[in-house]
């Protein structure tokens, strides 16, 4: 078989030009995504890290005020850690920080050492995974490792061929509704794929927070909309409606959780 194929390679100059071209592609595609994967692993790592640290120094701080409250040094030192480490905290630990500058309760202080044991508890567990990313055990490991950069690449292709086969579909179609309903069905069905891949790398990587069910809601319409398709390929136009007006609901409030690191 291998002689037959180099046969066919020398009897056939332009496939071995492109052979080797995509050969050449997939090398150096494969080379730019392993070296972005880790300049990823290690900021997130170095992110990671520096949240952990000023989390840390604020619960030593309110467990230092909570054991002496009536100390004006304890105090004055939380004031500080609070105000070093307060602009990686969420929104909802800021307001309760807030609501201790305002009237000194203790009871919403008691709240924040809660909800930052909690996320010491959640960055712990995510720089743990990205640590056995970065640092492969065993073989197994190793071999995953090494093929983690094929996978946009393999993504890609398939995104490319399955492009092509669609575009295929629309022009042996005659009529002009189909190839409206053929194009939509394709950008649906892509945001979908699209969506749950991006939910799976961040289920994986530890950090998929339920916020709220609302949220939820919004995520499980952007992935599960195309289902409408088992109904009819016509309501392919209600499912992308559907991903957009969900898409931009939550684009919005993502802008408003956003904390400058």
């Amino acid at each position: 078989m291998l002689q037959q194929l180099i046969t066919y390679v020398q009897a056939n100059p332009v496939f071995s030009v492109i052979y080797t071209a995509i050969c050449t592609i997939i090398i150096w595609l494969y080379k730019e995504f392993k070296t972005m994967q880790e300049k990823d692993i290690q900021n997130k790592l170095n992110r990671i890290q520096r949240k952990l640290e000023s989390h840390i120094k604020v619960e030593a701080a309110i467990a230092r005020y909570q054991a002496r409250s009536d100390s004006p040094g304890n105090l004055e030192n939380l004031y500080e850690k609070l105000g070093e480490c307060g602009s990686g905290f969420s929104e909802d630990i800021r307001k309760l920080i807030r609501d201790f500058y305002l009237r000194r309760d203790t009871d919403s202080l008691s709240t924040v050492m809660i909800f930052i044991q909690a996320e010491i508890g959640r960055l712990a567990k995510q720089k743990n995974i990205l640590d056995s990313r970065e640092l492969a055990d065993d073989a197994v490991d190793s071999v995953f490792k090494l093929l983690n950069p094929l996978k946009p690449i393999m993504a890609a292709f398939a995104i490319f061929f399955t492009f092509l086969w669609f575009i295929s579909l629309v022009f042996s179609e005659d009529n002009i509704w189909n190839k409206v309903y053929s194009g939509t069905t394709f950008i649906t069905v892509s945001l979908s794929i699209m969506f749950i891949f991006a939910i799976s790398v961040v289920w994986m990587g530890g950090e998929l927070v339920i916020r709220e069910k609302f949220g939820t809601f919004l995520k499980l319409s952007m992935m599960l909309a195309p289902l409408f398709l088992l109904l009819n390929w016509k309501l392919s136009i209600l499912s992308l409606l559907i991903q957009i007006v969900a898409g931009i609901i939550l684009g919005k409030k993502l802008k408003s959780r956003i904390v400058v690191m």
